[in-house]
């Protein structure tokens, strides 16, 4: 009788072990595939090339600017030089979804704000600075959006060299 307790008590032992090691082998598996669901899936919204468009000379002087793409593709920089009135330089960024998940555009970061703030946009006068508004425009992956920067010397300015720094930030979030 004390074999037969003892046999069955051996074999709920090993039935428990069983089971707790087939419980942690699905944990591990389950992690294992979540991690691998979650590789497949890539956000990616970022600036891709920034090209430059016209540039109208108002005086002898050709308007000329420096661009580069900063901050793992979020930010365009750039350096406008500007000399007469009527000096006109246009950009034109183009923003692409990399991944695979959809994608919108929350905003943009500028810096200086020329366009949102007095006092930044009378430090640079008579030139002014416009962009299209690209805020809450969607994109499906691969798809691209343009972004049109434009840089004026308005026409009623003394011709002046006017060396202006700008910099702008895409900012975007995930849909899905």
């Amino acid at each position: 009788m004390k074999k037969l307790v003892k046999n069955k008590n051996v074999i709920i032992a090993i039935l428990c072990l069983t089971i707790i090691v087939l419980s942690i082998g699905f944990t591990l598996i389950a992690l294992k595939l979540k991690e691998r669901e979650s590789k497949n899936k890539i956000y990616d919204v970022s600036i891709v090339r920034i090209q430059e468009g016209t540039a109208i000379k108002g005086g002898e002087t050709l308007p000329a600017g420096t661009s580069k793409i900063e901050n793992n593709g979020k930010t365009a920089e750039f350096e406008f030089k500007l000399n007469n009135p009527k000096d006109t330089l246009t950009y034109i960024i183009t923003v692409k979804n990399n991944g695979n998940l959809k994608a919108k555009i929350d905003g943009l970061s500028e810096s200086p704000d020329y366009l949102n703030s007095n006092l930044q946009a009378n430090m640079i006068l008579p030139v002014i600075i416009n962009h299209n508004d690209i805020t809450n425009q969607e994109l499906n992956p691969g798809e691209e959006i343009n972004l049109t920067i434009s840089i004026e010397f308005t026409s009623n300015g003394l011709p002046m060299e006017k060396i202006i720094p700008y910099k702008i930030s895409i900012l975007s979030s995930c849909l899905e």
